[in-house]
């Protein structure tokens, strides 16, 4: 009876076994090594090679998968492949089942960014309570990005098309590479200090995560959480979300967009203007008709006719007062006339050039000037004067006589 040898399988079932065997232990693996021989098929699946000094690993990454593949994925990259080993049954060779893919060094900067997420979010640079508004229309915006890249072209003609009376500011700087976050920093603070800036726009167009990871830096997030300045961070890679876009005021997905929220569209400014304008005019209008009503109301009311017969009532007693007043003191007038007529009179009957007029004369003595009075106040041989109405005559007292008194 022959001895009992090993078992016999045929090429499709060794092969199947061994499928099993690798797929078993290792169904969620990670390679790394540099890529070779990389082929697109019509069908959208991804073929290359994976080596690195002593070996090589044949690689496959489906359609479904490859459409994630954020970079050019050619030869001579070094990278980090995940997936799963299997074997290809119909060729009798192993090879990795490739589902994510991503230059060498990648987890080493997405590690970093976790990091830094946590700790800045720990301190509150992220928090939404702090972030300002932007103004509704500013009068000046400041952009801070490359000079030669396609971001500042767009946010200068969006900016113009939309809101050509907006100033803008450009201060060029470099946005990516060891030396940009230093520049990107000091032109915010620069920005910040001058006190006349509306809004700041800082990023970039889109790139890998090498090309964004100066918008990762932590100076470059404290940055922008100490300005002064609202700030708009406009990274351009929709997919990747930057510090500097967490720490922003406001984020937008692309430099356009942060132009077209930076600034309104002048159309539709224009369009407000002109419904407030058209909302002014109606309620003037409707509050002048409003009060017409409401005088002629007033006017045609019970109660302000009454008004109107007290008031001419008090104008025609006025009146009367004022003829009563005035008829008073004319007859006071006329009262105060006669007697001060009455006392001229009396006092011109007293006038002594009257009584000299009528016969009398006044005697005084020529010496000493004073009137005699009386006949024994003459004295004999003494010059006299007699004044009479019409003037006056020197005379000299030949002598006097006494005049007797009548007898009862």
């Amino acid at each position: 009876m022959p001895a009992a040898g090993p078992p016999i399988f045929s090429v499709a079932e060794i092969n199947a076994i061994v499928r099993e065997l690798i797929e078993g232990e290792f169904s969620d693996i990670a390679i790394t090594g540099e890529t070779s021989n990389v082929r697109v098929h019509s069908s959208g699946h991804v073929y290359f090679r994976l080596k690195d000094a002593g070996a090589q690993l044949a690689a496959v990454c489906f359609r479904s998968d490859a459409r994630m593949i954020d970079f050019d994925l050619e030869d001579g990259i070094q990278v980090v492949a995940r997936g799963r080993l299997t074997v290809y049954e119909a060729q009798g060779s192993y090879q990795l089942v490739v589902r994510t893919i991503e230059p060498a060094g990648r987890g080493d900067l997405e590690r970093q960014y976790r990091l830094l997420v946590a700790k800045l979010q720990a301190e509150g640079l992220f928090d939404e309570a702090r972030k300002r508004p932007l103004p509704r229309y500013p009068r000046r915006v400041a952009v801070v990005t490359s000079p030669t890249g396609a971001a500042i072209r767009d946010i200068l003609s969006t900016l113009e098309r939309r809101f050509p009376c907006v100033d803008v500011i450009f201060v060029p700087v470099r946005v990516q590479g060891d030396l940009a976050p230093g520049e990107i920093v000091r032109a915010l603070d620069t920005l910040s200090s001058r006190g006349n800036i509306d809004a700041i726009i800082v990023g970039r167009g889109g790139g890998s995560i090498e090309d964004l990871w100066a918008f990762n830096d932590e100076e470059v997030a404290r940055a922008i959480h100490r300005c002064a300045v609202p700030v708009v961070s406009a990274v351009g890679h929709e997919s990747d979300v930057t510090i500097a876009d967490l720490v922003a005021d406001r984020r937008a997905a692309t430099p356009t967009m942060a132009a077209e929220i930076v600034v309104p569209d002048r159309r539709d400014v224009q369009r407000h203007v002109d419904a407030l304008a058209r909302s002014l005019a109606t309620r003037i209008r409707d509050g002048l008709q409003s009060r017409r009503r409401r005088v002629a109301e007033c006017l045609g009311s019970y109660a302000l006719g009454q008004v109107a017969g007290r008031v001419e009532r008090a104008m025609q007693t006025v009146d009367f007062a004022i003829t009563r007043l005035l008829r008073a003191e004319t007859s006071r007038a006329h009262t105060a006339r006669a007697r001060i007529d009455a006392t001229l009179a009396r006092l011109d009957g007293l006038d002594p050039r009257q009584v000299l007029r009528r016969g009398y004369t006044v005697c005084t003595d020529a010496e000493s000037g004073c009137v005699v009075r009386a006949a024994a106040d003459a004295v004999a041989s003494r010059d006299v004067h007699l004044t009479f109405s019409d003037g006056s005559v020197a005379a000299e007292v030949s002598g006097t006589v006494q005049r007797r008194e009548a007898s009862r």
